[in-house]
């Protein structure tokens, strides 16, 4: 007995000498940061789309429309999304990678009328893919104004113009984080060097080297 006792001490010693790992980017990037950036990226490309006047061509087989949207931002959506779905960060930067794809693949112009139901579309379909604990589209659309009709058709349709290619890779992945991080402040890029034990002058070279990368 008073060997057991000391043994769980022991461990419990060793526990608290032993250094804490370094973090990766991902593990230090949060939630606040991660729907931050994807709401400013989003915001852009219709800020863009909007001052060019450009306007979506849909056809009877869009399904990725709607005629009413939330009154509410981008980014308090994303908050009600992770809230109600319960979606993981790496679902949630893939659901991100869907929607990019989709802009570069076939010329699919953002708007007001269509991101909303976009992003939850993308978010529901992702987690469906990647992750276990799902559940029905009749559940996930009442954290918008939108049908589950409208949701399984979004969703039929965003599958298919993905061409039924929803896989991803770490480097897609790492991609994403790595421009997540090139977008904070300089405060916690510090914090992140100093948590790595990285000289700052070594840290600025690596910014610099992301930087390069992320413009290429």
């Amino acid at each position: 007995m008073e060997y057991e006792k000391k043994k769980k001490s022991t461990i419990n010693e060793i526990k608290k000498i032993e250094p804490e790992k370094p973090k990766t980017i991902a593990e230090f990037i949060n939630e606040d940061e991660i729907i931050l950036f994807i709401s400013q990226n989003l915001n852009s490309i219709i800020a863009y789309n909007k001052q060019i006047k450009k306007r979506q061509k849909r056809s009877k087989h869009e399904y990725i429309y709607s005629s009413l949207t939330p009154i509410i931002s981008l980014e308090g959506f994303l908050r009600l999304i992770i809230k109600y779905t319960e979606i993981e960060h790496n679902t949630l930067i893939v659901s991100f990678l869907y929607i990019k794809k989709l802009i570069n693949k076939e010329n699919f112009i953002l708007e007001k009328n269509n991101i909303y139901l976009l992003l939850l579309t993308s978010a529901v379909l992702a987690k469906k893919g990647l992750e276990d604990l799902v559940s029905d589209n009749s559940y996930y659309c009442q954290i918008g104004l939108f049908t589950a009709k409208q949701l399984n058709l979004a969703e039929y349709s965003l599958f298919s113009r993905l061409n039924y290619e929803v896989n991803y890779t770490f480097e897609d992945l790492e991609q994403v984080y790595n421009e997540i991080f090139a977008s904070l402040p300089n405060q916690r890029k510090i914090e992140y060097f100093q948590s790595q034990n990285i000289n700052l002058n070594q840290g600025e070279e690596c910014l610099d080297k992301s930087d390069k990368k992320n413009n290429i």
